[in-house]
């Protein structure tokens, strides 16, 4: 059983992310960055979980891709996390540092630039997760597809895309955002 009454969304997922140890991706609708949501749902299965979330709160849409669960606005979503990266390779680096150099690819930089956009500088690491140091070589994924990526391999699972009235996002690897 699964009841909560209005918890923010957000909060939800992660939990839910980090007790399933799924991935779950998470795209802040940017016209509603906070959507306090109430669920009562019993003798369901995870992925059920997540059509219950999503239907206490329409704005949004999930699809599973390569295991993981990415969430997403219905409308208002953003371009940026489906710009195709050729290659991105980490070795021995933490997961703000991949976080950057993902994020430092010329084509992000490009597409990100082209709508305006400038990368807010990362939160520090959470002191509850250990702080894995991720090797992997990707190439023909997306960005959200790496950003599935360093959050399985680093071990916090959820990860959140936001954008601000001000023309800047952020990307935030974390236990509970």
């Amino acid at each position: 059983m699964v009841q909560m009454n209005s918890v923010d969304m957000t909060a939800i997922l992660a939990s839910i992310a980090a007790d399933n140890k799924t991935t779950i991706g998470l795209e802040v609708d940017p016209d509603k960055p906070i959507s306090p949501i109430t669920i009562d749902l019993r003798d369901v299965n995870f992925l059920q979980i997540i059509d219950g979330i999503v239907k206490a709160e329409p704005k949004y849409r999930w699809r599973e891709n390569d295991g993981s669960i990415e969430i997403f606005p219905v409308h208002g979503g953003s371009s940026l996390l489906d710009t195709p990266i050729q290659s991105f390779q980490v070795k021995d680096v933490n997961r703000i540092m991949a976080i950057n150099r993902l994020l430092s690819l010329p084509e992000v930089q490009a597409l990100a630039s082209s709508m305006n956009l400038k990368i807010r500088p990362p939160h520090a690491p959470s002191e509850q997760i250990k702080d894995e140091k991720l090797s992997f070589d990707l190439s023909g994924v997306t960005l959200r597809q790496a950003l599935n990526r360093i959050a399985a391999d680093s071990g916090t699972r959820f990860w959140v895309f936001r954008r601000y009235p001000d023309r800047t996002f952020e990307i935030s690897l974390s236990c509970c955002s």
